[in-house]
Formats: C-alpha cells, sequence, structure tokens
C-alpha cells in the first residue's frame, strides 16, 4: 500500500499531469457556475477528448472536472438564489439570505473554503479507511439502504423549524410529486395524467428554479430594490471573503460533520448525490444551540453542505474503484471512461492497479486546492452582482433560470414545471411551509420507494430484522429522541438550583 501511494505521489506531480488538471479544474467551475450545466453533463461532453489519452492523464482529467462542478455551483446559489447543479440547493436555503443582508461575500469565502476543504479532507479519509470501508460496504443491501433513506427523511420535522407539523406535511408533499412518473419496480405510470412529458419525472433543477428562484426574482422585481437587501453593506470585498474562510475554522466542528457525512454518503452506491448536503443540512441544525436561526442567512448553514458537497467525490470514486459498482451517475460515467482507455474496474484496482487509484484520490485533493485558489480569487468580484440595480438584473436572471431549467432536460416543458413550482413556492412562503423540507422529500422520494420495493423482493416482509438494519433503526430512533432528551435536561438544569436555594 506504502508502494502505490509513492508512486501516487510521484505521478500527480507531473507538470503535465497538473497542466491537464487545471484545465479541467477551470472547465468545472464554469460547469458548475451554469445553471442546470452540472458535472455530469460536463463529464459526458468531455468524454471523446481522453479517447487515445494514456489512463494516467485522462481519468484525473474528468475527475479534476466534475470534483469542482459543486464549487462553482454554489456561486450562483448563494448569490442569486439559482443552484448551479442540483446538490447546491441545499446551500441556497441559508446561502442566499446571507446575501440579501449584504453578507455575499462572507457566504462564498465560507462556501469555497468549506467545499474545497472538504474535498482534502475526504481523500484523506479514504486514503486511511480503504481497509475498513470495503468490508462495511459488502454489509449494505436494499433493506439497509432503505432505512438509511429513512434516516435522511427523519430530518424532515428538523428542517420545519418552530412547525414540524407543516415540515411533515410539506415532506410529504415533496414524497408525492416525487412518484411522478414510471414506478421503478413494475413500470407502471403513475400521475401523469395522459402525459408523455411527465413519463420521465420531473426535473430537480426545473423544480428547484420553480421553488426557490422564482419567488424570490417576483419579490425582487416589485420591491424595487437590490438583492442585498442592506443598503449600507458593501459589495463583499476580500475582507469579506477572508472573514467566511475563517468561519469555517470558527465552526469546525460543523464542517467535520458535514465532511463525514457527505464522505460515508459518498461511499454507499446509489444514494445520490443531492442526498449528502441536505442530511449534513439537517444534521447541523439539529446539533445546533439556535436551530431556528437556519434558513434566516447563517454561515453554518452555508458551511455544513458545501462541506458534504466534495467530500463525497472521494467516497463514491472509493466504490467505484474497489467494485466497479458506480457510487453516483458522474461515476458512471467515469466507469465508462475506464473502458475507453483500457482499464477494467473492480478488486484489481486496489491491488494491480493500486498506484493510478492512488493518483486519481490524490487527485481529488490537489483539485479542490486549485479551485480553492481560483474561486476565492474571483469571488470579491462575482458579488457586485449584490448591488446591480433590479431593472437590469431581473431580466437576465430570469433568462439564466428559464435556460437552465430548459438545458436540464432539453424540454420546452420543463418551463411550465418551473411556473408551477413557482406558483407553490409563493403560496408556501406566504403561508409558512418549509420549502427546503418539501425539496428534501422530493430528492428522496425515489430512492425511498426503488430501495423499499428491492428489500421487500429479495428479503421479505421481515426485511427489517437484519441486524445492520436494526443498528441504522436505533439510529433514527436516537434522531428523534435526542432533542428532547437535550430540552429536558436543560430545564432540569435550570430548576436544579431554584430547588437548592
Amino acid at each position: 500500500m506504502i508502494d502505490g501511494l509513492i508512486e501516487g505521489l510521484s505521478n500527480i506531480v507531473d507538470p503535465v499531469l497538473l497542466g491537464l488538471m487545471f484545465l479541467g479544474v477551470m472547465i468545472g467551475i464554469f460547469v458548475g457556475f451554469l445553471p442546470a450545466v452540472s458535472g455530469l453533463l460536463g463529464t459526458a461532453l468531455m468524454l471523446p477528448a481522453v479517447v487515445g489519452m494514456k489512463p494516467l492523464m485522462a481519468l484525473p482529467f474528468l475527475l479534476a472536472l466534475h470534483a469542482v462542478t459543486y464549487t462553482g455551483g454554489s456561486m450562483t446559489a448563494i448569490l442569486i438564489n439559482i443552484p448551479g447543479t442540483g446538490p447546491n440547493a441545499a446551500t441556497l436555503i441559508d446561502g442566499f439570505p446571507m446575501t440579501q443582508k449584504g453578507q455575499a461575500g462572507r457566504a462564498m469565502g465560507a462556501a469555497i473554503a468549506s467545499s474545497s476543504l472538504g474535498g482534502i479532507l475526504s481523500v484523506v479519509f479514504a486514503l486511511i479507511f480503504i481497509p475498513i470501508v470495503i468490508p462495511l460496504v459488502r454489509l449494505l443491501y436494499s433493506a439497509e439502504m432503505f432505512f438509511i433513506i429513512i434516516m435522511g427523511l427523519s430530518f424532515l420535522a428538523v428542517l420545519a423549524g418552530s412547525s414540524p407539523i407543516k415540515g411533515l406535511m410539506a415532506g410529504g408533499l415533496g414524497l408525492l410529486f416525487s412518484f411522478v412518473g414510471f414506478q421503478s419496480t413494475t413500470g407502471i405510470p403513475r400521475f401523469t395524467f395522459g402525459s408523455v412529458f411527465l413519463l420521465d419525472q420531473l426535473n430537480i433543477i426545473a423544480v428547484v428554479i420553480g421553488l426557490f428562484a422564482l419567488p424570490e426574482l417576483i419579490d425582487l422585481a416589485t420591491r424595487r430594490k437590490t438583492i442585498a437587501l442592506c443598503e449600507s453593506a458593501g459589495i463583499g470585498g476580500w475582507t469579506d471573503v477572508w472573514e467566511g474562510v475563517k468561519d469555517v475554522f470558527r465552526h469546525f466542528g460543523v464542517f467535520l460533520r458535514g465532511t463525514v457525512v457527505g464522505y460515508i454518503i459518498g461511499v454507499i452506491p446509489g444514494v445520490g448525490a443531492e442526498t449528502a448536503p441536505f442530511v449534513a443540512y439537517g444534521q447541523a441544525k439539529q446539533a445546533s444551540k439556535h436551530p431556528e436561526k437556519f434558513g434566516t442567512g447563517i454561515v453554518e448553514g452555508v458551511i455544513a453542505p458545501e462541506s458534504a458537497n466534495n467530500a463525497k467525490e472521494a467516497g463514491a470514486l472509493l466504490t467505484t474503484l474497489a467494485f466497479g459498482v458506480p457510487g453516483s451517475a458522474v461515476m458512471a460515467i467515469l466507469l465508462g471512461a475506464f473502458f475507453l482507455v483500457g482499464i477494467v474496474p473492480g478488486p484489481e484496482m486496489l491491488t494491480d492497479n493500486l498506484g493510478l487509484s492512488f493518483t486519481m484520490l490524490l487527485g481529488i485533493a490537489v483539485a479542490n486546492v486549485m479551485a480553492g485558489i481560483v474561486c476565492l480569487a474571483f469571488a470579491p468580484f462575482a458579488t457586485r452582482i449584490t448591488k446591480v440595480h433590479p431593472d437590469y438584473l431581473f431580466p437576465v436572471i430570469l433568462v439564466l433560470g428559464l435556460t437552465g431549467a430548459f438545458a436540464a432536460g432539453a424540454q420546452i416543458l420543463n418551463l411550465a414545471v418551473v411556473v408551477w413550482f413557482g406558483v407553490m413556492g409563493f403560496f408556501m412562503n406566504r403561508f409558512h411551509y418549509s420549502k427546503p423540507a418539501f425539496l428534501l422529500g422530493f430528492v428522496l422520494g425515489m430512492l425511498f420507494e426503488h430501495y423499499f420495493w428491492h428489500a421487500l423482493n429479495l428479503q421479505g416482509p421481515f426485511f427489517f430484522m437484519r441486524p445492520v438494519s436494526l443498528l441504522i433503526i436505533l439510529a433514527i430512533v436516537l434522531i428523534f429522541v435526542i432533542k428532547p432528551l437535550k430540552a429536558h435536561f436543560r430545564r432540569a438544569s435550570r430548576k436544579r438550583p431554584i430547588t437548592e436555594a
């Protein structure tokens, strides 16, 4: 193993490889910055470019491109409330309210630093836990995956803040919308009302743009003020960006937990790229001493999802390398790239091709360092958008959002989806229903149903009796029990001095 690590280190300092990776990083940041042009599309478009390349050059290039798209995507989520990629949807929950407070520079500094450092730290985890993670992954079957999704859904009430009932209702509505389209096991169409367009399910980018961006755009146009509501606030210079970077270390526990959540979810095949940042956000809110402030524009709400976003990539790569089972949709494309350059993924990647595997893992860390430097340098200039008058900004953001929704599936009817969910988002704002809870239900709903039917078919009605499943169920119970217990002990500690007196 040490020999493979040394080989990987010697490979990664090759000037040609570093130059190629830097090109991939610049493409990845640009792709992430454009709404709906995800790392999935960017990686797919670059596949023809790697034909004929050596594996040592081609695979780190593609990984560098994909690994930093979420860093670029966080910028549009924070600045204009439109996520550059699907997983950045969790970032806009607190990122955009920070921009409205005149803290765009701070939010971007925190997002870029936590995203880049999370990606680097996850590589360290991957290098340390390679001997441990692989046996653990083999213990996870459909039943365990189902309960992991349940664990994610258990954060619905947490995301709702002071009204858990409304949070559960919003999450349930999100679940309902996730069932639109073909049923995962029988192929029977549901809730399509005879529409061929709805057979392919609702596109998450169109849903997010409608739910979050459109109501804010309407508000921006009607109030006739800039995005930054605080008129006396600056546009966010180097000082503000650096303050955001320091916030990551001030809230290091939030950052570390988000990174661990992202890495673990990344290791598990099929859980989905959008899951990790929402689970990390919900966990950070639950662990916070002031959960009611989440969603109002606090920096912890930016750090948690962004640290998970890039951290999951090292975990997903490890699963792809070890088993030939893609840990995410992009890793499935990367799997195709393996075959294009003559490499067969599987257990041999951790034995015969260990040097290449370490080169790829280290490449993720190097790409995150490059992306962090580039994005931090660009951030103070990007924040100027928050002071542009809405007469100029409104049409640009509207066109960008609608173009992103259309590009996400090349379907003109995605624009109708944006309008529908824009109206829903307006009424959810008005009656104080949690949009993040709705989005979490929507994101996890398809996986929830898929793993439920697989577990039922493969393990029977008592699939929940498996030992690992019981451990996950215990963890779910603790999620609901810990907060009331903490509140009880806090009340008891307040009463004790009075009684003693």
